[in-house]
């Protein structure tokens, strides 16, 4: 059943239609670095979302269209050895960290490449050694807060100076193993962050209907943590806070559950067409998408030419088109092979 909520406009110190980095300074080529990651997040969606209507795709799609900035900024802060664990709309990070567009739209084709050869959707990928990104746990969101601590007990029982980030959605928390994992870090001092992106729905379930608080924040409080709460859609908003929260984290200081507030301009997936959600809403938060906040400003205070970003936008189109085409040339997996990894080898 889907539910409606009235409209909710963020609250007055957090909302904006312009943003700034402060006292933070980034080169140039900084800058173009996280633009370029949240463009071709969007580029590869927008195509995504295309080729599913075609039936090219295998299996269903989540696209994190208007929660780029998100995952961007906190992936600019990774260092050498943390891990991190993502959501579907966390595409973006990926891209920051070098995942190839090609590699993850061939697994959305199903093709019979690494690491899954078929068996699971493109949002799938885990290589700590080369991205820092965890294995997926399958199924609840929620279960990477347990698995994300006992990432950061190791890296305290070790004593590496590594954190555990590990994204997840409003609707993942409301699961046991958010709590028996918050607990659990909270108890141990654990270096872990955990990234809650609250688009407003979990599906189509309003944030009033998932729980008895004001903010998923709010729930730091009954496990003695530190707590932040930020506007997702400023990329520049999610460093500073962010960054806050690691070097607490990575400090010995113990968990923090950090919550952007953003929102998911898709539905859920590509067959859900979100029209549970106010059109007042939907304005109001198209207005403060974070590529075109984020775009406003490289092109006024951070000094950028409008050529400059086009250039990386074709780029993107470029690298897009060449992914969809590789994709297109690899092969099926053979059935032959659809036990193959399921069974001990004799």
């Amino acid at each position: 059943m889907t539910t409606r909520r009235g409209f909710q406009p963020l609250p007055p110190e957090l909302d904006r239609l312009a943003i700034d980095p402060g006292e933070r300074s980034y080169s140039k080529d900084e800058l173009l670095k996280m633009y370029r990651a949240m463009r071709l997040a969007r580029t590869f969606e927008t195509r995504l979302a295309s080729l599913y209507r075609q039936g090219k795709i295998i299996g269903a799609v989540y696209l994190g269209t208007g929660q780029e900035a998100i995952a961007t900024g906190v992936a600019s802060l990774i260092r050498p050895g943390d891990i991190f664990s993502t959501v579907s709309r966390s595409l973006s990070a990926w891209f920051y960290r070098g995942v190839e567009p090609k590699h993850v739209i061939a697994r959305w084709f199903g093709k019979d490449i690494p690491p899954s050869h078929g068996r699971d959707l493109g949002l799938f990928l885990a290589d700590l050694d080369t991205y820092g990104i965890a294995p997926y746990h399958n199924g609840s969101m929620a279960s990477w807060i347990p698995s994300g601590a006992g990432f950061a007990l190791a890296f305290k029982m070790q004593q590496k100076p590594n954190v555990y980030i590990a994204f997840t959605g409003d609707g993942a928390t409301s699961p046991g193993d958010f709590y028996e994992g918050l607990n659990f870090a909270s108890i141990h001092k654990l270096p872990l962050v955990v990234i809650v992106e609250n688009n407003l729905f979990a599906y189509s379930t309003p944030i009033e209907k998932q729980m008895p608080v004001e903010r998923v924040s709010d729930r730091a409080s009954a496990f003695n943590l530190e707590r932040r709460l930020a506007f997702g859609n400023d990329v520049f908003s999610v460093i500073e806070h962010a960054a806050d929260a690691i070097d607490h984290a990575r400090s010995g200081k113990g968990p923090v559950l950090l919550e952007f507030l953003t929102f998911r301009r898709r539905g859920h997936g590509e067959h859900d067409d979100a029209s549970y959600v106010p059109k007042e809403t939907r304005e109001y938060w198209e207005a403060r998408d974070p590529i075109e906040l984020y775009t406003a400003y490289l092109m006024g205070k951070g000094g950028l030419s409008q050529e400059s970003l086009a250039e990386v936008d074709r780029e993107c189109s470029a690298i897009v088109d060449e992914a969809v085409s590789y994709a297109n040339g690899l092969e099926l997996p053979k059935p032959e092979t659809v036990t193959d990894r399921l069974f001990a080898p004799r």
